[in-house]
């Protein structure tokens, strides 16, 4: 009585004073009981018990049809009836009825089960079902006494709960962090591009306005001219190995010309000569011995002219393939280059692509504090209620009590991040 008393005292302190206003609706959201007037409905299990039977004890499941079947008694229809009436309703049709037990020897024991026996309960309700922007929906076993506010801590919380335990600070480092690091990869593939583009010839102007440290940007152009200087340096002295190799091939052709020259007198001259021995042979003039040398000269040095004519054949194939060689370096380091420049382009349009969503996740951090962490955002809570009348929705707030079967549905305030977006820093222009 005296809780009642200071209770209706405040309330009229309320209307009295309008900066007591604030009081009256912390007032009106406090629980309120959801089971005063529910009603059974499918789904719900009964528990019956008689008292003085412990051997009598059902749970009856109340199905589609709104029936449960208490032995004994058969089919009864609770679904719509309050527990009381359904005490009511269940204890008569139990009462005077014989209830006989069996014994451990095998024999019965009968019972009149009387009204003031019969005890019926509420053992399980219906679950409840919670959607929306919690971390987990679903179906969830509904207590006494339950409010959204619990229904919600079942549920997860908030689906943005993961988001506000991660420490926007600590986000921002991070992006932060990767953010320079993409800087500094783009610096080096725009190195890289340089680097390249001066190796084909082309005149380009040093890569700049690019947000890294000096001593990285003036780190990544000596190392650019460095790798031009080195590869320059190293195709030079490819070229001069084979040009002296086709120097090498030169003087060695001009070495088996004059070889060959001598070679070829020297058959004319054995020929000629193999030529006078066989007419005196023919003659009888000169004798078989002095034909077969003659012969054999001639031979011999047909076969090393022969042998002068392939080495120099071999020899000229040598250097042609050196030639084509010294040809072929400057031809395929333009290939090489182009296909790193093709390379060098593609993965700098990626590195700018992460650069824009790193600014993006860079902005929207710096939003998520101002934004995902206001107190001041409340969310948006219905409850759908299912009543005798047909379906019913209840604006509530985290302090509303429950009933069986109702679905919670919760929507969180959606975050603009247009105007963060829009503040970011542009992607950067990949080089032409």
């Amino acid at each position: 009585m005296k809780l009642l008393k200071s209770l209706l005292s405040a309330l009229s302190l309320v209307t009295a004073s309008p900066c007591l206003v604030p009081i009256a609706g912390a007032l009106a959201l406090l629980p309120t009981s959801a089971l005063a007037e529910y009603k059974l409905q499918p789904g719900d299990t009964l528990e019956v018990s008689v008292t003085g039977i412990p051997d009598f004890r059902q749970r009856l499941l109340i199905g589609v049809d709104g029936e449960v079947n208490l032995p004994l008694v058969g089919e009864v229809r609770v679904s719509g009836l309050s527990v009381d009436e359904a005490q009511e309703m269940l204890a008569g049709g139990l009462a005077n009825k014989q209830y006989r037990q069996a014994t451990a020897d095998g024999s019965e024991i009968s019972h009149l089960v009387q009204v003031d026996q019969v005890v019926v309960s509420v053992a399980e309700y219906r679950p409840i079902y919670v959607f929306g922007d919690v971390t987990r929906p679903g179906e969830y076993v509904f207590r006494p006494s339950m409010t959204v506010r619990h229904a919600v801590a079942v549920a997860g919380g908030y689906s943005v709960a993961q988001m506000r335990v991660a420490n926007p600070l600590v986000e921002a480092a991070d992006f932060r962090s990767e953010y320079q690091a993409l800087w500094a990869q783009f610096a080096t593939e725009q190195a890289r591009i340089w680097r390249l583009r001066t190796e084909l010839g082309e005149d380009v102007e040093q890569v700049g306005n690019v947000p890294v440290p000096d001593a990285l940007a003036a780190r990544l152009k000596e190392t650019a001219t460095a790798h031009i200087e080195a590869r320059l340096a190293d195709s030079e002295k490819d070229k001069a190995l084979l040009r002296k190799a086709v120097e090498e091939t030169n003087r060695q052709l001009k070495l088996l010309a004059e070889k060959k020259k001598r070679d070829e007198e020297g058959n004319q001259a054995d020929a000629g000569d193999y030529e006078s021995v066989r007419e005196l042979f023919q003659k009888g003039l000169a004798p078989t011995t002095r034909l077969a040398e003659a012969r054999r000269a001639m031979l011999l040095s047909s076969t090393q002219l022969l042998d002068t004519i392939v080495q120099a054949s071999n020899i000229e194939r040598q250097r042609g393939e050196y030639i084509r060689q010294l040809n072929k370096i400057d031809s395929e380091r333009q290939i090489a280059a182009w296909r790193d420049l093709q390379e060098a382009y593609m993965n700098l349009a990626q590195v700018s692509a992460r650069l824009e969503g790193t600014a993006q996740k860079l902005a929207l951090t710096g939003q998520s504090q101002a934004t995902l962490l206001a107190v001041t955002d409340r969310p948006e809570i219905k409850v759908h209620r299912q009543r005798e009348q047909g379906s019913e929705m209840l604006p509530g707030s985290e302090d509303l009590g429950l009933a069986p079967g109702d679905v919670v549905e919760v929507v969180l305030p959606k975050p603009d991040f247009t105007r963060a977006v829009a503040s970011s820093p542009p992607a950067p222009a990949v080089a032409n």
